[in-house]
């Protein structure tokens, strides 16, 4: 009973360790290492967050000039929603989102 469990149990570990080899190396982005995640952790996405409340401020502000001439949505666009994306949306470690 003892040995067909330790079969068992090999066979179970070969099974995972030769289906982790099919599996992406990354998976949060595509080709990325592991410099490339941490950057985008600590650097990238804190001045996102930062340049998505500037960009919201800079939208507030600049109401006023755009309501008339009709460019609400493109300052929008540039302002809040690429920042936004770059931010929250892409995956990481991937610097260039070609979604957006």
């Amino acid at each position: 009973m003892k040995s067909s469990r330790n079969w068992a149990l090999a066979l179970v570990v070969l099974i995972v360790f030769t289906t982790q080899e099919q599996l992406k190396a990354n998976p949060a982005g595509s080709g990325s290492g592991v410099p490339a995640i941490v950057a985008d952790v600590f650097i990238a996405r804190p001045l996102g967050i930062m340049a998505t409340l500037a960009g919201s401020a800079l939208y507030v502000v600049s109401l006023p000039f755009t309501v008339p001439a009709r460019g609400t949505e493109q300052a929008k666009r540039v302002l809040v929603d690429y920042p936004f994306h770059y931010t929250f949306s892409r995956p990481l470690g991937e610097f260039y989102d070609d979604d957006f």
